[in-house]
Formats: structure tokens, C-alpha cells, sequence
């Protein structure tokens, strides 16, 4: 179980997936996605735990993932 950053397309994908996350009990934060890693809008998703459930989660409710980094 790792600490990892969800680069998503849009501040509104960044909005929902923290949200979605927060219902499932994951402590997830969105956040300015650091210089030079920007993709899109520029915010990702800060969460920490298994990134295969929390990737299927957003998935299912649809939320864009454009890039996964562990931190």
C-alpha cells in the first residue's frame, strides 16, 4: 500500500474522484499537480492505498485517469 498521485484530465474529474474516494474511506486530497508533470487542467488526486481498487473505483464512476505516480 502505497501513497500515489491520479492526474486527471479536469479540475471537475480532480473534484469528483476526491469526493467518490472519500465515500469509499480513502483519505484522498486534490491538489496542484507539480510543475512539469501537468497533464490537462493541472490538479490530481493525492490518495494513499491500493492503487488497483482505487483505480477501479474512479473507473466504474468515470472518472478520467490520465496518469498514475507513486509518491
Amino acid at each position: 500500500m502505497g501513497k500515489f498521485l491520479i492526474v486527471t484530465g479536469t479540475i471537475t474529474y480532480a473534484i469528483q474522484g476526491r469526493d467518490i474516494l472519500r465515500k469509499h474511506g480513502y483519505s484522498a486530497n486534490m491538489e496542484k499537480t507539480r510543475h512539469g508533470l501537468e497533464h490537462g487542467c493541472g490538479y490530481s488526486i493525492s490518495v494513499k492505498g491500493n492503487i488497483e481498487e482505487i483505480t477501479a473505483i474512479l473507473k466504474k464512476h468515470g472518472v478520467k485517469i490520465l496518469d498514475i505516480m507513486s509518491l
